[in-house]
């Protein structure tokens, strides 16, 4: 019925005129297509097309609000004849789930060092964040620069402590000190 002209009608005016009837009747009530975009156009001129729905009223519980952030544990540090393994607790004071560990390259002062760094293990809480804490791994999986090393730690909730204990595998030698920092991208829960 888009294309009618007058010369081309084949039916009479009863059709014509009852199907237009019809037509202007669902447009009306919004039930064709016109009438529903011409209805939705009048909808978005009136609430302004760039405006955004309400928020949903959310509960306080579970916590929705994330945000990335960061968390430091400090430095470890072994002396001319240190071989013990440094444990570095941290109590964050809202919840955070860890993601990313990153260990700095181990810096040597005073000479060289045979000893390699180790991560001996995570924890949150009493919960050991590895399948195994019975061998240790590389701290060079941990640097800044390793890739795939994503981690998908329990969330500790605020004042639970998270500990990240580091090891060496010998002392670093008379006059010699190493130091290696560490800290943990993650998500902070509030």
């Amino acid at each position: 019925m888009d294309d009618l002209d007058g010369e081309d009608l084949v039916v009479g005016e009863d059709m014509v005129i009852g199907a237009l009837q019809r037509m202007v009747g669902q447009q009306a009530r919004g039930g064709s297509r016109g009438g529903a975009y011409a209805q939705s156009a009048r909808g978005n001129a009136q609430r302004g097309v760039y405006n955004a729905p309400p928020l949903r009223a959310q509960s306080t519980w579970p916590h929705t609000a994330k945000l990335r952030s960061y968390m430091g544990f400090g430095f470890a540090t072994w002396g001319p004849t240190d071989a013990t393994d440094k444990p570095l607790p941290v109590q964050p004071q809202e919840s955070f789930r860890g993601e990313r560990l990153i260990i700095s390259p181990p810096t040597v002062v005073g000479g060289a060092s045979a000893g390699l760094v180790l991560m001996r293990r995570i924890d949150v809480g009493t919960m050991p964040q590895s399948p195994s804490v019975a061998q240790p791994a590389p701290a060079v999986m941990f640097q800044n620069d390793t890739v795939g090393s994503n981690l998908d730690l329990q969330i500790a909730y605020r004042a639970t402590t998270v500990q990240v204990t580091l090891g060496i595998t010998a002392a670093p030698g008379a006059g010699v000190t190493v130091t290696a920092a560490v800290g943990m991208f993650g998500v902070w829960i509030r």
